[in-house]
């Protein structure tokens, strides 16, 4: 007997049987090109870069597909290069750029359109783009395409060892200028909608300091210096038919606005002192809740810049207690009971594979073990505040609230303190009236 699992269930027949469905059309793009962008400003080797992405193009801006390209090499105080031994021995003097180099270099960011602000960071941008790599990308990406921004997957964070930090150390070996590309990672160039024509997109960078940029191994009394010899944005263009650019200009006039949803990724930091079995009262954002909550302790010297240290190790320091509070909850809804030494922490390596949406998912992951999280420098916690966290095609309802993180440690912090580094996500929206004035959204993080 052949029968309808059930009767509402629809009759589909299978594409291979399908000869009547046509691909679409394209007909709204003539062409497509990147197009290199130079300094608008003298190159300082401290910055500020200054870029005009788009000079009031007619054409729009492909904004996911902008990106930032580095020449660099590492050298001593006097500019000359410090040989490392070819076999790259433990015992031996050896250095390398930090992972994910090419979006590390970047300190600070802001993006004006059309003189006004759209966009502005802390000094955390390094920290923001290397969670958004590690925590969302498999070891086959970053061993691929994130290799042109020189990240390399590593194993364990400090450790000569380390595959990841080999290649970086390779990378630098021949003295000879390196070339690393990165897409910049902010937040309306993280979403997939074109910028409009004739808008004056300036977008303005500083670097981060040698110190933090340049991990090394047996320096000694060796003082290195990571030196940008040329930098330059590459931006990708869509030139339309005259038919949609006229579509699109009298729907802005109809309509008087064009919107840009996205998820706006924030990146706070908190200085925990010396000698503390627990971190101070820390209110982290004061406006609206927040999607998802990501943060990590890292030692105060390696966070401040230290060249025998990667800013990027991540590790428990006792800690027994992490939650948040928002809203008069608390998440999770009881304390993780933490002991790394006793190997109690799946818990909260669970809840942080869980908040990436990794978790029991055969098509992504991000190459974090257990073991790793544990012990080698990626001790990153991650908790959902949403219910829709994992959903960016919705939008939270806005919540007014304030947002703190409590944490407890069972011994006392190190001599010269840590940094906390939490990245939260929030929806955002981003909008254009007819005379392209930037409209950002009134609740601000």
């Amino acid at each position: 007997m052949i029968g309808r699992m059930d009767l509402k269930s629809k009759d589909v027949i299978i594409d291979e049987l399908d000869f009547s469905t046509m691909p679409g059309t394209n007909t709204a793009v003539l062409h497509a090109k990147y197009v290199k962008v130079p300094l608008r400003n003298a190159y300082q080797p401290d910055g500020p870069w200054e870029f005009c992405l788009t000079n009031h193009s007619r054409n729009y801006l492909d904004l996911k597909r902008t990106y930032l390209v580095f020449t660099f090499d590492i050298t001593d105080t006097a500019g000359n290069f410090v040989k490392m031994d070819s076999k790259l021995l433990e015992t031996s003097l050896s250095y390398a750029p930090i992972n994910n180099i090419a979006s590390s270099i970047l300190k600070t960011i802001t993006l004006h359109i059309n003189s006004q602000l759209v966009y502005s960071n802390s000094t955390n941008h390094a920290y923001k783009s290397y969670f958004e790599n590690l925590l969302n990308y498999s070891q086959n990406i970053k061993d691929s395409t994130l290799s042109a921004a020189g990240f390399f997957h590593d194993t364990a964070v400090e450790e000569f060892s380390s595959l990841g930090y080999q290649k970086r150390c390779e990378m630098v070996y021949n003295n000879k200028p390196v070339q690393v590309a990165a897409n910049i990672s902010i937040d309306l160039m993280n979403q997939s909608r074109v910028l409009l024509n004739s808008c004056n997109a300036s977008l303005t960078v500083y670097p981060n300091h040698s110190d933090f940029l340049i991990e090394g191994r047996n320096l000694g009394d060796k003082k290195l210096k990571l030196n940008v010899r040329d930098v330059y944005a590459l931006v990708h263009e869509y030139e339309l038919t005259d038919g949609i650019t006229n579509e699109l200009e009298a729907a802005l006039i109809e309509h008087k606005l064009v919107q840009y949803p996205m998820i706006s990724t924030q990146v706070r930091s908190f200085y925990i002192g010396p000698n503390r079995l627990d971190a101070p009262a820390n209110t982290i954002f004061t406006s609206k809740m927040p999607r998802r909550i990501f943060l990590g302790l890292v030692s105060a010297e390696a966070y401040n810049g230290s060249q025998t240290t990667s800013p990027f190790n991540f590790k428990p320091y006792g800690l027994k207690n992490v939650h948040i509070d928002y809203c008069g909850k608390t998440i999770p809804g009881r304390p993780l009971e933490l002991d790394f030494e006793n190997n109690k922490f799946i818990e909260a390596y669970v809840q942080m594979q869980e908040a990436m949406g990794h978790s029991r998912n055969n098509s992504t992951c991000n190459s974090i073990s257990a073991e790793m999280f544990k012990e080698k420098g990626f001790t990153i916690f991650g908790f959902e505040l949403s219910p829709v966290a994992l959903d960016s095609s919705l939008f939270e309802l806005v919540i007014q609230t304030n947002v703190s993180i409590r944490l407890d440690f069972k011994e006392k912090t190190p001599e010269y303190g840590l940094y906390c580094v939490v990245a939260a996500e929030f929806d955002s929206l981003v909008g254009f009236d007819q005379l392209r004035n930037p409209l950002l959204d009134a609740v601000a993080h």
